[in-house]
């Protein structure tokens, strides 16, 4: 049994790559990351800070405007 509450990351990544608009697949390339990885970010899951920085950066965001 899992808690979404506790799991779930807060991020703007999705409303950012729509925005550009971008495919998964291709912020996946910009950020050298592979498509799952996004996926799980866009659905909150735990990921990388690592990840999320390079996302950012793909996105020409500030971190802290993308993961809240």
């Amino acid at each position: 049994m899992h808690n979404k509450a506790i799991m779930n990351k807060k991020n703007k990544v999705k409303q950012f790559r729509e925005a550009i608009p971008l495919s998964v697949a291709e912020l996946a390339r910009r950020a050298g990351l592979a498509p799952q990885t996004i996926t799980k970010m866009e659905k909150g899951l735990p990921t990388r800070k690592y990840s999320e920085l390079k996302v950012a950066k793909a996105l020409q965001k500030k971190y802290e405007d993308v993961f809240v």
